[in-house]
């Protein structure tokens, strides 16, 4: 069973003791029992059940904590049953993590055993700094039994934070999970709760107004490989909508973020503009005659080839476009304004997209919540599609496809009468069209009696970006080319022995994604033809449908299916037929599974031809969505059911 704990991936640090105030809460103090009568365990399936889980956002701040820019408490209350041996043998550990805008405040903590009997743990809890700015809260060498339970009671100072999202559901089931949130009548809230999560209830009482939501029992959500995992959990969003100071009202607006954030990436000083035009000209290409989005690519194939990004440095030269063009280092902020003002400098219209990632919370146009759309994407609007300045692995049209399809802020600026304006409206980012992400595989066996394989690969789009990234990784090490060839050649390594492995654009270079990152081998496969008597089988399902196991279980209920980006696969697999044989079971190489809307958004073909005494084998496979609900995650399930039937396939040839 995996450690209940955080994996930290941090520098090698000592670990700090933590000075901790065991402060009461106001908002529930009656939970905390100085004997508190045990719980039986739960027969869920589950190793762990929650308890109880409560939040509280308390917007009634006192004057010295207000003057020192902190907007709200926060506390958590959670009580852990202990259901099983291998549970309690496996929880030695507890994290809690303490985000970098977070002061902690207070905390207690305590086990209680099956008896009733309580022990303090405050003593054996240590404060980690991690690598990102946040903190850990680590207790360490917990030591609990079957029956056993954990509480703890966390109170923080949040500090420039008027919006956020409680996750009420886990991987584990709850018993009872409550939010509360409090606020001076002067702020008013915006909330969002997804589906399966009751509306929050709204009171007022004295000098204060009371947004409220209990659940119970709250069922666990099992993760899974083909969905999202966060974005799927019931929870609760808010955001403040304005705040009211007597006859003047202030409203929260996207406007204001995009004022603040999109002027200092476009905004150029005329030292740097002079700079730059002597620059460019040195830039070739830059002087050469090219569609825009070539020279799109180029300018970000050339600015992540020479320069570095590394992090920001306290003199700020790492920002400034001077310094940056004579050190060749630049920050994400001072990357992003570079390639901003280089596409400026050449005429080619940029706009901006804040963003956040299909694996964590979207941004929402009625919810202005600033932490969520840290990801910056540079859009062509001439061209429709987008690039990221600062992941130096990808390449325009294709970036970190996790920010694909989802919810944008965009800001752009325009000039009104004299003064210049920002402009700001929510979008859907760029999704690259499925056909640029194309993976081809045409082999030809060359004999029955000579099981080797002629093997022509190619791969285009996110495919060829990822495969370009993985051997830049591996520059000159031979073992780790050997992995990657290992990846993607087709047959299991033990079934196959390369004989030739020839490679073609497989580096970044200047050559744009929609030219294909080529891979030939010559494969020698004597265990997968066998002759028995009349008949020789050929082994064909390894070729025809990957090494990889897939799984037929869709995800429950209405949880999509989430794949990382559409693309579309091509096999053509040819086989000399001898004289004197005929094919025995040609109709097992045949399907057909389409999408029957006006816009097919998935499918799957495989059709087989003899022409003379050679057979072709087609096969193609083709996602235009990233997620799938309804009808077409039943025919994803399909398709997948249809991949582990061919990955068994076998050619009967028969001797007449």
């Amino acid at each position: 069973m995996k450690k209940w704990a955080l994996l930290l991936t941090v520098a090698i640090i000592a670990m700090l003791p933590c000075s901790l105030q065991a402060q009461v809460n106001g908002y529930f103090p009656d939970l905390w029992k100085e004997k508190p009568t045990p719980h039986a365990i739960t027969s869920t399936g589950y190793p762990y059940t929650v308890l109880d889980y409560r939040i509280v956002r308390d917007f009634n701040v006192n004057r010295a904590d207000k003057a020192n820019n902190y907007t709200h408490y926060k506390t958590i209350y959670k009580s852990v049953l202990v259901n099983t041996q291998a549970a309690a043998d496996s929880l030695t550990q507890l994290i809690m993590t303490i985000e970098s805008n977070e002061e902690l405040r207070g905390l207690r903590i305590r086990t209680i055993s099956p008896d009733g009997q309580t022990k303090d743990l405050n003593n054996q809890v240590r404060m980690l700094p991690l690598n990102d700015a946040r903190k850990a809260l680590v207790v360490n060498n917990l030591v609990l039994q079957p029956g056993a339970e954990i509480a703890y009671e966390l109170s923080l100072k949040v500090a420039w934070d008027y919006a956020g999202t409680e996750i009420l559901q886990s991987s584990l089931s709850s018993d009872h999970v409550s939010f509360l949130l409090v606020a001076p009548k002067e702020l008013e809230f915006r909330f969002k709760t997804s589906p399966g999560v009751p509306a929050i209830t709204d009171s007022t009482g004295g000098i204060s107004r009371y947004y409220r939501l209990n659940m119970q029992p709250v069922p666990a959500l099992k993760g899974d490989d083909r969905y999202y995992f966060l974005p799927q959990l019931q929870r609760v969003d808010f955001a403040l909508k304005q705040v009211v100071d007597g006859k003047d009202t202030t409203r929260m607006t996207w406007q204001q973020f995009g004022d603040d954030n999109y002027i200092p990436f476009v905004a150029i000083s005329k030292a740097e503009f002079k700079q730059l035009e002597k620059e460019l000209p040195k830039w070739n290409f830059t002087q050469q005659r090219m569609p825009t989005p070539q020279m799109i690519y180029m300018v970000e194939q050339f600015i992540k080839t020479n320069f570095t990004l590394t992090a920001p440095t306290e003199t700020g030269e790492t920002i400034d476009i001077i310094s940056i063009l004579k050190s060749r280092r630049a920050e994400k902020t001072g990357m992003i304004r570079l390639m901003n003002a280089v596409y400026y400098m050449l005429n080619i219209p940029t706009q901006m997209l804040f963003t956040s990632a299909r694996d964590s919370i979207l941004p929402d146009s009625q919810m202005v919540n600033r932490q969520l759309p840290r990801n910056v994407l540079l859009y062509f609007p001439q061209v429709q599609q987008a690039l990221s300045p600062t992941d130096m692995n990808t390449r325009f049209p294709c970036y970190p496809s996790l920010w694909a399809g989802i919810p944008a802020l965009r800001c752009r600026d325009t000039l009104i009468g004299q003064e210049s304006k920002v402009l700001t409206d929510f979008v859907t980012t760029p999704i690259v069209p499925y056909t640029l992400s194309n993976i081809t595989l045409d082999a030809t066996l060359k004999s029955i009696t000579e099981p080797t394989w002629e093997v022509k690969q190619a791969f285009g789009g996110y495919p060829a970006a990822n495969i370009k990234h993985a051997f830049g990784m591996a520059n000159n090490d031979t073992e780790a080319k050997f992995r990657l060839y290992n990846a993607l050649l087709p047959f299991e390594p033990g079934v196959r022995k390369p004989t030739a492995v020839t490679t073609e654009n497989e580096l970044f270079n200047n050559r744009m994604l929609d030219k294909p990152m080529r891979l030939n081998s010559t494969l020698n496969t004597p265990s997968l033809i066998e002759n028995k008597n009349t008949q020789v089988i050929i082994h064909l399902g390894q070729l025809l449908g990957g090494t990889i196991a897939t799984d037929a279980d869709m995800p429950p209920g209405n949880l999509p299916v989430q794949i990382a980006f559409p693309y579309y696969q091509e096999k053509r697999v040819n086989i000399p037929i001898p004289e004197g044989y005929k094919i025995l079971n040609k109709g097992d190489f045949s399907a057909d599974i389409n999408d029957s809307g006006n816009q097919p958004a998935l499918g799957y073909k495989m059709r087989c031809e003899q022409e003379g005494n050679m057979l072709h084998i087609f096969i193609v496979e083709w996602y235009k969505q990233m997620d799938l609900n309804g009808t077409q995650k039943n025919l994803f399930g399909q398709i997948q059911q249809q991949i582990s039937k061919t990955q068994h396939l076998d050619l009967v040839l028969q001797k007449d």
